[in-house]
Order: structure tokens, then sequence, then C-alpha cells
């Protein structure tokens, strides 16, 4: 198993993203509920947008 970090990102239907490294979807889907319950928003409204090497580009 190799232990290279891959981006996460994910957006709930407001337009709320959340981007990360992680080396497995089970520990990104960790990080996602901690940071959902951080801004105090269900991690069920999240949904994966992307999984890549670089972060995604904000226009």
């Amino acid at each position: 198993m190799s232990n290279k970090k891959s981006y996460y990102a994910f957006e709930d239907p407001s337009g709320t993203t959340i981007e990360f490294q992680a080396t497995s979807l089970q520990q990104a889907m960790v990080i996602k509920k901690n940071k959902t319950q951080e801004l105090g928003i269900p991690k069920e409204a999240f949904k994966l947008l992307s999984i890549g090497e670089k972060p995604s580009q904000s226009a």
C-alpha cells in the first residue's frame, strides 16, 4: 500500500467547499467528519467532488 497522499475535495449544496490531503478515502471520510463538525454542517450534506494529485484551482 502506498503512503502517497491525494487531495480530496467535498462540497455541500450551498457551495461550501472543503479540500485537504489524505492517504486514503477512509482517512478522508474521517477528516471530512471532523471538519464538518467544526463548521456545524451535517457531514451528509457534503458530496465528494474530486480526488486528485493537486488541489483544484479556484478562479
